[in-house]
């Protein structure tokens, strides 16, 4: 099978071992040493990004570019510490993991000043154990933190005509794109545009493929009348986008979609409960616009709340 993977070029499989934070027994046998209550003593505030043992690492710093060009007009640099080197990060301002697997690592170490998880997907290993109780999470809502949320400054709304036959699919989910050609059965009047695919994708109906890039992206969610979201995750879902735009969203009805989108849009358990939405929404422009206006208020665009947010975080840690 290696042979045949090398051949295929395929990469090699991440053994489970890579993945496991080794820390974590040493600290559910002797505990976490206490935060040493001081203030930060630079020019700057020092953030220390604790990035476990494996293969999962981040892109940058591990957070969306134009926050950590907020974060520095703040006065904050954030630089990557990787498991080997784990204990240069005590002499930092700030000590962030990214993500649970690399919080066992974090809170064995000693002399902090703070300390505090960035949220990614991944879970707490063993959290059934308790160790996770009172590590603060830096992170939005629907990610287990409390920062407001932020969008890329190139969604916001724009001076073009909204098409009222328009629809618009973003991602390759399947309640997405099952729900288009619902509609494309429904209704041969409606036409669709389809972003955040692969190229050339064949799909059961006519679309409208829309280049890569937010600012293409955003010109769709600002053409586009009624917009179907895919899932929210990470720190910048698609469906805050649309919303930052001025577009009314329908989207699924998980927790974490009712945290970040909460009236702001219409949450549907499945493709034709979807469809059904759409064509609700394209029917009702009093209701588009309430919804744009909840909408708004849940995604103001930019990322000054959020940095503000973090830094207050940073600066008066729980």
């Amino acid at each position: 099978m290696p042979l045949l993977r090398r051949l295929l070029g395929e990469p090699p499989p991440t053994p489970d071992a890579a993945r496991v934070p080794w820390e974590l027994t040493e600290l559910l046998r002797e505990g976490s040493p206490p935060v040493e209550l001081r203030r930060p003593w630079g020019e700057y505030l020092d953030v220390a990004l604790l990035i476990a043992h494996g293969p999962d690492r981040p892109r940058g710093n591990g957070l969306p570019g134009e926050l950590s060009e907020a974060l520095s007009e703040h006065d904050v640099r954030v630089r990557k510490v990787t498991g080997p080197m784990a204990r240069e990060a005590a002499n930092a301002d700030v000590v962030l993991a990214y993500g649970w697997p690399a919080a066992p690592a974090m809170l064995r170490l000693p002399g902090l000043r703070a300390r505090a998880v960035l949220a990614t997907a991944a879970p707490a290993p063993l959290a059934e154990l308790g160790w996770t109780a009172g590590v603060p999470v830096i992170g939005p809502a629907w990610m287990g933190g409390v920062l407001p949320a932020g969008t890329d400054a190139a969604y916001t709304p724009m001076p073009v005509h909204r098409r009222e036959d328009l629809v618009l699919v973003h991602g390759e989910e399947p309640l997405g794109l099952l729900a288009a050609a619902e509609l494309h059965a429904r209704r041969p009047d409606l036409a669709f545009a389809v972003s955040g695919v692969r190229e050339a994708l064949e799909l059961p109906f006519p679309y409208l493929p829309v280049e890569r890039g937010a600012e293409a992206q955003a010109h769709a969610f600002a053409s586009a009348t009624v917009a179907i979201a895919p899932p929210v995750r990470g720190w910048r879902p698609a469906a805050l986008a649309m919303l930052a735009c001025g577009q009314a969203v329908v989207a699924p009805a998980d927790e974490a979609s009712r945290v970040a989108l909460g009236d702001a849009a219409s949450l549907v358990a499945g493709p034709l409960e979807a469809a059904d939405a759409v064509e609700e929404l394209l029917g009702d422009l009093a209701l588009r616009a309430e919804r744009a206006r909840l909408g708004f208020e849940r995604a103001p665009g930019g990322w000054g709340a959020t940095a503000r947010a973090m830094v207050s975080a940073f600066l008066d840690p729980p």
